[in-house]
């Protein structure tokens, strides 16, 4: 299958071949499972198999795809406990930033930060067809790494980051509809709401349900397709 690898220019060959390549699976370009060809890549790119190769390595540290000896590179499947364990773990996540926001006085800082992806959710689903759920997910991501961020804490910070590279690759297979993502807006309004009321167990009960239902979404998904994505 062409997916259009874009000719790259000779500077920094292998973060280029990386973005690219990230890019493709991040958009579902690259599908969960399919074997990704050195060979094809490079061609496509317009460079040698090195720096390919090495963005490939890349791409394996951080879970995206799996190299198989003898066999090759394929893009990494997510099976139902995945989904299950990274949305436990993204719940503490943002369970604690969210405690942390509200003790710290940081209430006012958020709701001003979070006011630009609520408008870039906003924006994508009211376009025609909704054909650009891929602008809707990355505002989505920008809320929620917004409330992450303001801990200060890098190294949770960073963890949330590599946490979401395989959520956003999840996520991507079910926010396809302007229903879906109607929805999930709503549950950021609430969310929103929720972090204005100034109570904890407000926010608490707003947080669990959106990554709760998003969850329960894509396990569902999963359920209809044998258990992996």
């Amino acid at each position: 299958m062409d997916i259009g690898y874009p000719l790259l220019n000779h500077t920094d060959l292998t973060e280029q071949a990386y973005r690219v390549l990230r890019d493709r699976i991040l958009k579902r370009q690259l599908k969960p499972g399919e074997k990704i060809s050195v060979d094809e890549a490079a061609h496509g790119l317009g460079i040698s198999r090195t720096p390919v190769i090495t963005a490939l390595q890349q791409l394996a540290n951080e879970g995206l795809v799996e190299i198989v000896p003898q066999r090759g590179t394929f893009v990494t499947e997510l099976t139902a406990r995945d989904v299950s364990e990274l949305f436990d773990i993204r719940l503490m996540i943002e369970l604690y930033a969210a405690e942390f926001i509200l003790q710290s006085g940081k209430t006012d800082q958020l709701l001003g930060h979070i006011k630009e992806p609520m408008a870039g959710m906003q924006q994508a689903m009211n376009e025609d067809d909704y054909r650009d759920y891929e602008a809707f997910l990355t505002s989505d991501h920008d809320l929620h790494l917004t409330l992450v961020k303001l801990t200060g804490n890098e190294h949770l910070i960073r963890m949330y980051g590599d946490l979401n590279v395989h959520i956003q690759v999840a996520r991507a297979h079910y926010m396809d509809s302007v229903e879906k993502a109607r929805q999930a807006y709503r549950e950021h309004e609430a969310i929103v709401k929720a972090f204005a009321s100034g109570q904890p167990d407000e926010v608490r009960v707003a947080l669990c349900t959106h990554i709760g239902t998003v969850k329960e979404r894509i396990l569902e998904i999963l359920d209809r397709h044998g258990g992996k994505l």
